[in-house]
């Protein structure tokens, strides 16, 4: 068995799309780890260390934005990249997420340009 690229922690309420993420990651040759949103994807991510973390941020109990301010304090010291995929149209403060440090990734989206961008960010 080949040794793992990472580990991708992803968030999202989309199963469908998770499921694609995953099985394309795991292709990828990365360990996936899953949360259904943000609240979950916290509690996940005390007893984890990923590589690389994706989140939605139209999500239910916690959106993307608030759980990207808790991803920040938790995982930017470590150098941790965070990756916002969303399906709404660009909004002025994207650019204050990107300030921040994520980068933020429109839907629909290839998953292999998804790939080549992780592969480029954890290579």
């Amino acid at each position: 068995m080949t040794q793992s690229k990472g580990t991708i922690f992803i968030m999202d309420d989309d199963l469908a799309l998770q499921t694609v993420l995953e099985y394309a990651l795991r292709n990828a040759g990365y360990d996936v780890i899953l949360a259904r949103d943000g609240h979950e994807g916290l509690q996940i991510l005390e007893n984890i260390a990923p590589s690389l973390v994706i989140s939605d941020i139209m999500m239910p109990n916690m959106d993307g934005v608030e759980t990207f301010q808790h991803l920040k304090e938790r995982l930017q010291d470590d150098g941790i990249p965070i990756i916002i995929m969303t399906a709404l149209n660009r909004k002025p403060w994207f650019a204050d997420l990107e300030a921040e440090g994520a980068v933020i990734l429109q839907k629909p989206f290839e998953v292999d340009r998804l790939i080549d961008m992780i592969d480029i960010t954890l290579g």
